[in-house]
């Protein structure tokens, strides 16, 4: 065996298999992979700060499209037109299949919001926001999401820690379903994982429709 062969064996692609949570594993753990690269792209000093949320999913996308490479018939795109069910959101990223003359459903769509809000009046939008624009809001009202039983968001940390961002958010979402019925207590975020670059956590939101999606979240410090 010749030395192109054998680097060409190491560098087959992976199929990615059809079985959904599996799916959604697997492109968790790029997401995951991609939090240390990424930190490190934000920081590249002929970078023109600050970056906004849509400079860092920009970011972002390019490195978990790094970690994606080796997985076969998966891609990765900034910002899902729905073209299947006509929502009206955009949600700022998503996964998914590639293949020639088909255009599938997204395998996973992506919201991303900075935390800390930008501005004062909007210091709830990972949850709520003016005019359905709140991201966990978003999903629950299927302005995203709809049609997919998972789905994720993404936490830019640009202040404070992971623990004070759950403490704080969760905080918001007990207080939303102490006021409205469109809110309930069991949809607060549930730690999955915790380390120095990031931190992994899980919720669910009832829908308008009645039905339910897994909301995935990972948070990542920009600095």
């Amino acid at each position: 065996m010749t030395v192109e062969d054998t680097h060409n064996k190491k560098s087959k692609p992976t199929p990615l298999t059809n079985r959904e949570g599996t799916t959604i594993d697997t492109l968790l753990s790029c997401m995951k992979d991609a939090s240390t690269h990424f930190k490190r792209a934000c920081n590249q000093s002929n970078l023109q700060h600050p970056l906004n949320e849509n400079k860092l999913t920009q970011i972002l996308v390019e490195q978990i499209e790094v970690q994606i490479k080796p997985i076969a018939g998966v891609g990765i795109k900034n910002q899902y037109s729905d073209i299947f069910f006509g929502t009206k959101g955009i949600p700022d990223f998503y996964f998914h299949k590639v293949e020639e003359g088909v255009t599938h459903y997204p395998l996973f769509v992506v919201e991303a919001k900075i935390l800390p809000a930008p501005t004062e009046n909007r210091k709830q939008e990972y949850v709520i926001g003016n005019k359905n624009n709140g991201g966990i809001e978003r999903f629950k009202t299927e302005k995203h999401g709809k049609g997919l039983n998972k789905c994720g968001m993404i936490g830019f940390v640009e202040n404070n820690t992971f623990e004070y961002w759950q403490q704080t958010i969760n905080t918001w979402i007990k207080e939303l379903s102490d006021n409205n019925n469109f809110w309930k207590n069991d949809e607060t975020l549930v730690k999955n994982e915790n380390t120095s670059d990031f931190m992994a956590l899980q919720s669910i939101a009832h829908r308008i429709s009645g039905t339910n999606v897994s909301l995935y979240h990972l948070w990542i410090y920009t600095k």
